[in-house]
């Protein structure tokens, strides 16, 4: 995948919000790319800010070649890690081994904001494999 135009010319050190690819994704999530899988940006890390209303989730998902670090900044997160669930707030992190069925859900009033750093960020498969409609992962959070 080509480096996005948007984002400065290599090498860069710096880079400011407004340069960030932005991703908006039905119903309630909005994620900032501040570099993304695959592309000239970094062979090692993934790294977005992700923003969910209440109600919305990242569903049952996993991440086959990457590990991933998720930081909340500010809310709370309804953190799944397989069939063990958390509360998160801010400062609060969960680490994520590739291959593991993981979620976060915005089950609180207020927006959720977290960082998710993912590595390594050159792979051969997809970055991120849906699993919410099958089970055991659909029947878990009713």
């Amino acid at each position: 995948m080509p480096l996005p135009a948007t984002y400065p010319e290599m090498p860069w050190r710096f880079l400011h919000s407004a340069q960030t690819i932005l991703e908006q994704v039905p119903p309630g999530r909005t994620h900032h790319w501040y570099t993304q899988a695959n592309t000239a940006q970094s062979d090692t890390l993934v790294f977005i800010r992700a923003q969910l209303a209440p109600g919305a989730c990242h569903g049952f998902h996993h991440h086959p070649e990457m590990d991933e670090m998720i930081f909340v900044i500010s809310g709370e997160a309804e953190q799944w890690y397989e069939s063990e669930k958390r509360v998160l707030k801010a400062g609060d992190m969960v680490y994520v081994p590739r291959g593991v069925v993981h979620a976060t859900f915005n089950a609180s009033v207020a927006e959720l904001d977290f960082l998710a750093i993912l590595t390594p960020a050159k792979i051969e498969g997809p970055m991120t494999v849906d699993v919410s409609d099958q089970e055991p992962w659909s029947a878990l959070r009713v």
